[in-house]
């Protein structure tokens, strides 16, 4: 062990740590050994920070950091030499940047390549396993641009395979960050034949590319089955979106022909990469929403029949995005590239130590999520990583859009480079996400907030004001938004209707504004509405929930659903429920049967904003033109929308008060609170928490 430490921190700097308790007196010089020569370190600066004296050095020469090099002291005392805060420069990104596209492992029947980018190791070793259990270590070769290579003679499919290194100081074994399949619980990486992957068979379905065309439905892969009122043969796993005719007690549509007939065009799933926090052999153990990433390019074994088989994870996933293809419904992928579960275990803390996260000035770790180290999407590597996992997902799996947790963590240039990728790819797959404005080292003016939408070109953003305004207060638990009978922030409510576009009162165009009053975080709706109105009676409750989810499919915008949200799904108030049991996040399909007319509602609204134009606009100019809001002294909203072909009104009531409303013209009432209805009148009298919407003839 050393008596002292030493730290490249840059390509013509090194920081040396000096503990007291090896000597008191000042260190007279230091030099470099290493790669057959020696350098004299200029000690420029000393400091005693507590029980340790800092020494910064420079040098005249070049390192090469896959060498090992020592640090002598004028007592003859050696360090091995670190890398430092070096892996954190511009210079370090430009340098040992590599752009091809072949890390990972390679397969043919002949032969196997394997390739893994990590500049600072000294050696790299591979760990095979073959099939019977016996264990093989190799030793790689050091290439160009910090990748190191092994090519392997023979037919290697089915072997599991980990990677050896050693870096400041210590040997670390760790699983290929590029694999695309792994045993239970990421234990081993697997060599796998692509051809035996499942070939999809259905062409993904026919989309304008405008977001505002989108309908998207949330859902959780185990928590759509595994409630047993389903009576699913594979509860909670993939398999389960391609049961058909799977039904209620009353025999109404349940699982996946319920979302067939729904009429939205986006299945937003929570995550399916491979995620800590469950144990995928035992199954039942733990519960997880899965925003834990661990393996970026692995399907998540949880949901798979065989989590241990290299194939069937892949091929299972890819026939839930066959099926929902079939039946023309896109998907759209939650993706968690903000933060990882363990900052230990993550593999790029073994490659490379200190690179892929991002550090204070103190130089400590930043977890500005909350939720664990945050990822340095800025570093070109890291960025070039999340890029090729995205990428490898849309080409795949044929994923039709991507929701980015957090998203307001990730670098702008990031986010805009991923969506010119995957315009030259697909031009209709959509992305959005979390644009929350949260602080981090990287500043806010380099991150993908919502407040920086002018500089992310085609990317939509969580409208949180429209959650606040609707529903009320997140974190104010008693406090009531418009759908709950608030009369105020009426202004807010006008906004949110016009997309949050108008007068750039939030965004740019509509597009940008995912609109939702639900998801899967904080309080579903029916929760919050118990808890805000105490007194209300059931009925009243359902109303309400009525009106904003009326208010979310008939804004300008892009509506999103939660799953059950249309059918009044409680987590018994269970506010925060990622790690909580089966019994409160499951989907309760029983209650189909009890809110069938309230499914039929929701489906009503979908089917005429498909059919209207005009609750899609995606100009803020056509937004001014052609639409007009107001807002009566009694709370209750006209929503006018006119265009060449069509006028319509909306009208959005979030009181019991009774009012009558008379128009120039006639009008046929195409919705009238409850169902389609074709009624022509020119008056229309309105007592009920309600949504009207009329055309006139």
């Amino acid at each position: 062990m050393s008596n002292f430490y030493s730290y490249l921190d840059d390509f013509n700097e090194i920081t040396i740590i000096v503990p007291m308790s090896y000597r008191e007196d000042f260190t007279k010089y230091f030099k470099v050994v290493g790669n057959d020569e020696e350098i004299d370190l200029e000690i420029i600066s000393s400091e005693l920070i507590g029980n340790e004296r800092k020494y910064v050095t420079r040098f005249d020469g070049y390192i090469l950091l896959n060498h090992m090099y020592y640090i002598y002291d004028d007592k003859s005392e050696t360090s091995e030499l670190f890398t430092g805060k070096i892996v954190r420069t511009e210079l370090f990104d430009d340098i040992y940047y590599y752009e091809q596209s072949d890390l990972g492992s390679s397969f043919r029947r002949d032969r196997t390549k394997f390739k893994i980018w990590t500049p600072t190791a000294k050696y790299m070793k591979l760990e095979l396993t073959d099939k019977n259990g016996s264990i093989e270590i190799i030793d790689m070769e050091y290439d160009n641009q910090g990748v190191w290579y092994l090519r392997l003679l023979g037919n290697f499919e089915g072997f599991k395979y980990r990677y050896i290194s050693y870096v400041n100081g210590k040997e670390h074994k760790f699983i290929d960050p590029y694999a695309i399949s792994s045993s239970a619980n990421a234990e081993y990486s697997y060599v796998i034949d692509r051809s035996k992957i499942y070939k999809m068979k259905n062409q993904r379905p026919k989309f304008s590319g405008s977001p505002n065309d989108a309908i998207i439905y949330e859902t959780h892969v185990r928590d759509f089955t595994i409630n047993k009122s389903l009576n699913a043969t594979y509860p909670g796993k993939y398999k389960s979106f391609t049961e058909q005719n799977l039904t209620t007690k009353n025999g109404n549509k349940a699982g996946f022909d319920y979302l067939n007939d729904l009429g939205i065009t986006h299945v937003q799933l929570l995550p399916v990469f491979d995620f800590g926090g469950v144990d995928e052999n035992n199954p039942d153990k733990f519960y997880n929403w899965g925003y834990n990433p661990e393996q970026y390019n692995v399907p998540e074994g949880w949901y798979s029949t065989d989590p241990n088989d290299p194939y069937t994870r892949i091929n299972e996933l890819k026939e839930l995005v066959d099926n929902l293809h079939k039946n023309n419904l896109r998907v759209v992928m939650d993706v968690v590239f903000n933060h990882v579960y363990d900052n230990i275990k993550f593999p790029f803390e073994s490659i490379i130590p200190g690179y892929a996260y991002r550090y204070d000035t103190q130089g400590l770790l930043t977890n500005s999520s909350g939720c664990g180290s945050d990822l340095a999407s800025e570093r070109k590597m890291i960025r070039k990583f999340i890029i090729d996992s995205v990428m490898y997902w849309a080409k795949e799996f044929k994923m039709d859009g991507f929701r980015f947790d957090l998203m307001g963590l990730t670098d702008i240039k990031t986010m805009n480079t991923l969506r010119q990728k995957l315009d030259r790819y697909k031009n209709d797959i959509i992305v959005y996400g979390e644009g929350w404005k949260m602080p981090t080292p990287l500043g806010y003016d380099r991150t993908s907030h919502m407040f920086n939408k002018h500089l992310l070109f085609n990317i939509g953003h969580f409208n949180d004001k429209t959650r606040e305004t609707l529903k009320g207060a997140t974190w104010h638990i008693n406090q009531k938004g418009y759908a709950l009978g608030s009369q105020a922030k009426l202004d807010d409510v006008k906004n949110i209707v016009l997309g949050s576009a108008s007068n750039k009162f939030l965004f740019r165009y509509p597009s940008q504004s995912i609109n939702y009053v639900e998801c899967h975080d904080n309080n579903v709706f029916y929760d919050k509405a118990v808890l805000a109105l105490p007194n209300a009676s059931i009925e009243e409750i359902k109303k309400r929930q009525r009106l904003a989810t009326s208010m979310i499919i008939l804004s300008q915008g892009v509506p999103f659903i939660h799953s059950g949200q249309e059918f009044y799904r409680t987590k018994q108030g269970v506010e925060n429920s990622y790690k909580s049991s089966d019994k409160i996040n499951s989907i309760n399909w029983d209650l189909i049967d009890d809110n069938i007319s309230d499914i039929e509602y929701l489906k009503e609204l979908i089917r005429i904003r498909r059919k209207y134009d005009l609750f899609r606009l995606t100009a803020p100019s056509k937004v001014r033109d052609n639409i007009c809001v107001k807002i009566n002294e009694k709370g209750t909203i006209l929503y006018q929308l006119k265009d060449e072909d069509n006028e319509l009104i909306v009208i959005f009531k979030n009181s019991f008060i009774e009012e009558t409303f008379e128009f120039e013209h006639k009008y046929t009432t195409i919705f009238d609170g409850e169902k389609r209805s074709r009624k022509i009148t020119n008056k229309i009298d309105v007592s009920d928490i309600t949504t009207y919407i009329l055309k006139r003839k």
